[in-house]
């Protein structure tokens, strides 16, 4: 294992075992030119940003949108409370395993590096698979649609196709001008929008336990009661626990985010190995009190009614309906944070696919000219 290690980080194998025990895990060091002293000074990345890189790309739209499906699909409170701890479990052994793949191959690429040394061959067919996957599905357009809905939403302004489309265009726009023109604001505002988003769920968490303290402004015999006989109306469906998992999966998603970016990151080794546990450690906690709080403030007619707007809900419920059109607006930043970040990460992934050579006219998505920041890729990830 060592020597292969070695081997795909260009080692000798005439190194000690020590030595190569210890360069298995970290790239062998680069000759001090003009070249690579250019390069280490594009290292911008600290703790506290590779925290949020993450936080920004798993808390996007999920918690406030999917606890309402995951509890219809599950038909009870306990069982969809279990089914949120396994999910947090799979995202835990998840980031346990990008951590050991980063620390052992810090350079900017993910998966394209891991898989390319797992599966060497045939020569480039991994390379080529993984390629097509992140040009052809590696888009922010998602999380873009979410916000224009939440906008206009806050704004009492009646969606439709076009002008909720509209405004998620200008999203994509603005995310791409922000991180390919300038790069060091697009990470400090990544920092402000994930820090808005722990505010927010932080204050959603506290109105949770407002409402277990029975302050709801809802007659008596509306308070909701979801924690009396919590496994009442369990669903015995296989298709809905497991469609239900696969929710809570993709809120999870995203805690790869930081090993995107490696080669851009001070000390890389030492800076993952403190940002990935603490900041999936951290939603984890936070997304299983937001559950609490949802069913606490939020009777269970309502919160089936209401699909994907439980959060909107619970503020209604606990704080009246001025607070509930102020959730849309944190929503809708907390999805710009998203797309900033799908942005931000895929636009590294496909200027190492054009440093390889692997992509067509690859100079041009490998250049970083001339703001010395990728934003022809990060044009060509929105």
């Amino acid at each position: 294992m060592v020597k292969l290690f070695d081997k795909f980080n260009g080692v000798s194998s005439s190194a000690s075992p020590r030595a190569s025990t210890r360069m298995a895990t970290f790239p062998p060091p680069r000759p001090t030119t003009a070249k690579s002293n250019a390069r280490e000074a594009k290292r911008t990345i600290g703790v506290t940003t590779a925290i949020f890189l993450i936080v920004n790309r798993v808390v996007g739209t999920g918690i406030f949108a999917t606890p309402g499906t995951i509890f219809a699909l599950s038909g009870s409170v306990g069982l969809a409370l279990f089914i949120w701890v396994a999910g947090m479990i799979i995202a835990l052994a998840g980031t346990a395993v990008y951590l050991e793949w980063g620390t052992a191959i810090p350079k900017n690429g993910g998966e394209k590096n891991y898989l390319e040394y797992v599966f060497r061959k045939p020569k480039f067919l991994t390379t080529g698979l993984y390629t097509g996957y992140v040009v052809l599905l590696g888009w922010a357009s998602g999380n873009s649609v979410v916000f224009g809905e939440y906008i206009l939403h806050a704004a009492n302004v009646e969606v439709d196709r076009w002008n909720q489309r509209a405004i998620g265009l200008a999203c994509i726009t603005t995310a791409f001008l922000i991180h390919g023109l300038a790069l060091n604001w697009g990470l400090r505002l990544q920092n402000v929008l994930g820090s808005i988003k722990l505010i927010i769920i932080v204050i959603i968490i506290l109105c949770g336990f407002i409402a277990l303290g029975g302050h709801v402004k809802l007659p008596e015999d509306q308070k909701p009661k979801n924690f009396t006989n919590a496994f009442e109306g369990t669903t015995g469906s296989a298709y809905g626990v497991v469609t239900a998992l696969y929710n809570v999966i993709w809120s999870y998603i995203g805690y790869s985010n930081a090993n995107y970016a490696l080669s851009e990151t001070k000390n890389p080794v030492r800076t993952l190995k403190i940002a990935a546990p603490v900041g999936i450690i951290t939603i984890s906690i936070l997304y299983m009190l937001v559950n609490v709080a949802y069913f606490a403030a939020v009777p269970r007619e309502e919160i089936l009614e209401g699909g994907r707007l439980v959060a909107a809900s619970l503020f209604r419920n606990v704080m009246g309906g001025t607070a509930e059109r102020a959730l849309s607006v944190f929503v809708a930043l907390s999805a710009f944070g998203n797309v900033l970040s799908v942005i931000f990460s895929q636009g590294r992934l496909v200027q190492e696919l054009g440093r390889e050579g692997i992509l067509p006219w690859s100079r041009f998505f490998a250049s970083n000219k001339p703001f010395n920041a990728p934003w022809l890729v990060c044009s060509s990830t929105g």
